[in-house]
């Protein structure tokens, strides 16, 4: 009875086995045929209910399956999983697992050569919906495959290092980023955009000696790319040393003269080097290329507020009655002269705060020199209130 009960229990097993095989055979006929949501049912009902044997064909054509959905350009297929790539992934992982025979390293070539596109074309779709997570994974996995002896590829995928720079940079994992970007140098891959990209990450964790270097070695490499000028700019004009800016607004403003941008960063430089006649001079200069250069018109709105206002405490200061009431409309008329520049950047950016709150105290101070003056103040104040 025994013997009875062991030649049934090795049949169930044998038929167990065949029905199982029966629909991987199955499921790789409905693959060859297009028919990918019947394919998916079967090879997930045999793989789940596989009772006696763990079969690598059957890892592999499950892999060969979810594949398919994956570059399927029918949405309805596409539909079936959305993680479909990285099923595909994990049963090809399962077929080297189980492959003690060495059946399937070619078979397996030929997908990871196409799986390394398909992780590249989703990290690049992961970029775009702003997925930057999701995208650095994606790079994570094409270099992982390229990498992998079933591959057997001697080759490096610069593209793919700096891509996976760009991904952790967004996602805002920098030394991730600062990795990258240097491999991607190793391999000498577009140096002078690479070492600029390094700069910005190396300055966003505070490296900023480190960061100088990378980013004139991008200059020397680039001294005409707009980006690297621009970047340069930026670090010694809001660093320590702004007079070393000028140099390179000097060459932004040679390659693009009819930029004001370039011409109101230099008024700033000369705000910050106490040279006001030269700092207004370029902010003119802004504004005869873009008469509605929002940051221009205020930055001029300003300097003539700060110069009523040094004027104020002079005036202030005086002792002489006679004296102080001859120079009081000097003041009035020196805080008159600021407020066409904040009226007229207020009518390019209606509604912004810090010009309407610049208004209403210059209207205020004024009220008492001209009604318009009142009824102007008034108005402002109602509006800021409103906006509250």
């Amino acid at each position: 009875m025994r013997k009875l009960t062991f030649i049934m229990i090795l049949l169930f097993c044998a038929t167990a086995t065949y029905a199982q095989k029966g629909k991987v055979a199955q499921a790789s006929s409905y693959l060859s045929s297009g028919k990918l949501d019947e394919a998916k049912k079967l090879i997930d009902e045999a793989i789940t209910h596989e009772n006696c044997v763990n079969d690598p064909k059957s890892y592999f054509i499950k892999g060969q399956i979810y594949q398919a959905i994956y570059e399927s350009p029918l949405p309805d297929y596409k539909k079936l999983d959305p993680n479909a790539l990285d099923v595909a992934w994990e049963a090809y992982q399962k077929v080297q697992q189980l492959d003690e025979k060495g059946k399937f390293p070619k078979k397996l070539k030929v997908q990871f050569e196409n799986l390394a596109i398909d992780y590249a074309n989703k990290g690049v779709e992961f970029y775009s919906s702003e997925n930057y997570a999701g995208a650095l994974n994606a790079f994570k996995r094409v270099l992982e495959i390229e990498k992998s002896p079933i591959i057997n590829n001697p080759g490096i995928d610069t593209a793919i290092i700096f891509n996976a720079g760009l991904a952790a940079q967004k996602a805002n994992l920098l030394s991730e980023a600062e990795g990258y970007y240097k491999e991607a140098l190793k391999y000498n891959y577009e140096p002078a955009k690479t070492n600029v990209m390094l700069a910005s990450v190396l300055k966003e964790q505070g490296k900023k000696e480190e960061a100088l270097q990378y980013l004139q070695k991008g200059y020397e490499l680039a001294p005409n790319d707009p980006f690297t000028l621009v970047e340069l700019i930026n670090y010694y004009l809001l660093g320590g040393e702004p007079e070393k800016a000028e140099v390179y607004l000097d060459a932004a403003i040679k390659q693009d003269p009819n930029n004001p941008s370039y011409y109101r960063a230099k008024g700033t430089l000369y705000e910050k080097l106490n040279q006001p006649e030269k700092a207004q001079a370029m902010y003119e200069k802004a504004l005869s290329i873009d008469p509605n250069d929002f940051n221009s018109l205020f930055y001029l709105g300003n300097m003539k507020l700060n110069e009523a206002n040094e004027l104020n405490k002079v005036v202030f200061n005086i002792e002489d009655a006679d004296e102080y009431n001859r120079e009081v409309p000097k003041v009035y008329a020196a805080y008159a002269k600021a407020i066409p520049f904040f009226e007229k950047a207020l009518e390019i950016q209606p509604g912004e705060r810090n010009t309407m709150t610049i208004l209403k105290e210059l209207y205020f101070r004024l009220r008492a020199t001209d009604p318009v003056y009142q009824e102007k103040y008034d108005k402002m104040q109602e509006a800021l209130q409103k906006a509250e």
